[in-house]
């Protein structure tokens, strides 16, 4: 089990004035342990030691289990062994092992070097093989890595190496349901971006892959709630995806029996669980310190730094509904950060409407921002849902009335165009929203919104057209209404 020389520092990427990072010293120093157990010892007499050790207690347990974890990383031509050791030696059931995986995908895979990245994807594939419980975790946090918007050659070959472990362990997969959901809502929003002619082949395996969890297990998939419909909306064009859209239409219960039909789906509002998964756990980390930390008005270096990071490229503008969907959905702020000076949500998703360079993306970005509107219901739905899109509008009106105008139009338009059978319930979810706003006292009144001279002419008609209710302010609006409103616990 002897290593090779030099092997210091070859778990992370980082440059000799960074200092040492404490899990990678922890272990090195366990696979220092390992190796003084077993140098010049046979394989026999190797594992007999590392047996031995592991009896004596906790400790030498975890530093042996660590050992070889490390060196499994490191050391590819002894992977195998190390990994049957591990499996005859570990205790606790791999979970020590389970543990610092977990750690390394959420806080360390960015700067993992290209052997220990290869290596950990190895593993996970060994652990799913072996059914070892806790593997399921695993490989969902492992989907958590593969970013949306991004066509590098190493998201891609993390997300084809994934996509490779839920084919060949298909019957792990059959039997984790929120294994088998997660997969499904990571691989059809990747979809999206994998339309050009070099990852075809690629994209065909993620089809059949959606296509036939779909097919035999849906109800496993439909507690993914409505942004299953939207996500299936993206890639509606492809003939597979179509032809589950005319049984989700109209034969409902063909997919399940116990399944009524695309509103049963629309009205569940999705986990915030699934709307997580699709942010790297940087991204989710850089967010959440944007919108806790960051003093509202000096945002920008923070935006530019996520801007050059993860939306500077073309096809990056997919993303932009993933962190749309993730504010409005996961980031709700307490009453305290609601009524202090820190970053609103609003103001991040105003910066992500702005930059958005693509119609389709725009157009995308306006649907992430009002989807939970379209059949809110105030029992079961929560005012932080709706909050960020009603105060885009509202404080954008003053500097950016354009982006005020172009989210007014969105929500009249989408009205009868979203999907014309249901108009009226999505009528009336418009409706709730803009009724629980005003009972929450997110704003004041709407019509200083609705009727407001920056909106041209036939906008207005428009709104007064469709909300009558809305458009007449009995006296004016008090200044800063909006932070006064509590939310209750039960609403974050």
């Amino acid at each position: 089990m002897e290593a090779k020389e030099g092997k210091k520092g070859r778990l992370l990427l980082g440059s000799q004035l960074d200092a040492k990072d404490e899990l990678e010293e922890r272990l090195e120093r366990c696979v220092g342990i390992v190796q003084a157990l077993t140098n010049g010892l046979s394989e026999r007499e190797a594992n007999d030691a590392l047996t031995a050790n592991v009896c004596k207690g906790q400790q030498q347990h975890e530093e042996v289990c660590l050992g070889l974890f490390s060196l499994l990383l490191t050391e590819p031509a002894q992977a195998q062994r190390c990994y049957r050791d591990l499996t005859l030696l570990s205790r606790d059931g791999m979970s020590i092992v389970l543990l610092k995986i977990n750690q390394i995908l959420m806080e360390k895979f960015l700067k993992l070097q290209d052997t220990p990245r290869t290596q950990l994807v190895w593993l996970v594939k060994e652990l799913v093989k072996s059914g070892v419980v806790g593997a399921d975790g695993v490989l969902m946090t492992l989907l958590k890595q593969i970013a949306g918007g991004d066509i590098s050659s190493k998201n891609l070959w993390l997300s084809e190496n994934v996509l490779e472990i839920l084919l060949d362990q298909k019957e792990f997969v059959l039997k984790n349901g929120m294994l088998i959901a997660m997969s499904v809502y990571t691989y059809l929003r990747l979809i999206v971006d994998h339309g050009a002619p070099n990852l075809l082949i690629l994209r065909q395996k993620e089809v059949d892959y959606c296509i036939s969890m779909l097919r035999d297990k849906f109800a496993e998939c439909q507690i993914i709630g409505r942004d299953l419909v939207r996500l299936l909306q993206n890639v509606a064009r492809i003939p597979e995806v179509e032809l589950v859209w005319k049984d989700l239409l109209h034969s409902p219960q063909v997919l399940s029996p116990q399944f009524t039909g695309v509103l049963q789906l629309l009205t569940a509002r999705t986990s915030r669980k699934f709307l997580a998964c699709r942010l790297t756990p940087d991204m989710e980390t850089k967010l959440l310190f944007m919108t806790s930390r960051v003093r509202f008005g000096q945002q920008k270096r923070y935006q530019d730094w996520f801007q050059r990071q993860y939306l500077s490229t073309a096809e990056s503008q997919s993303l932009r509904c993933d962190l749309i969907r993730y504010i409005c959905g996961v980031v709700h702020p307490s009453n305290e950060v609601l009524s202090s000076d820190i970053l609103p949500r609003w103001a991040i998703i105003g910066w992500l409407l702005t930059t958005c360079t693509s119609n389709v993306a725009a157009s995308n970005a306006k649907l992430a921002l009002f989807y939970d509107w379209l059949f809110f219901n105030p029992e079961k739905d929560s005012i932080m849902n709706i909050e960020p899109a009603i105060l885009v509008m509202h404080h954008s009106m003053k500097p950016h009335p354009a982006i005020t105008a172009t989210l007014l139009d969105f929500m009249c338009r989408i009205i009868p165009h979203f999907f014309p059978p249901l108009e009226t319930q999505v009528r009336q979810g418009v409706f709730n929203s803009l009724t629980f706003i005003m009972e929450k006292r997110v704003l004041a009144h709407l019509a200083p919104l609705f009727d407001n001279p920056k909106l041209d002419r036939e906008l207005r008609s428009m709104l007064r057209e469709r909300f009558p209710e809305f458009c007449s302010s009995p006296s004016p609006p008090t200044e800063g209404m909006e932070k006064s409103w509590k939310l209750s616990k039960s609403e974050h």
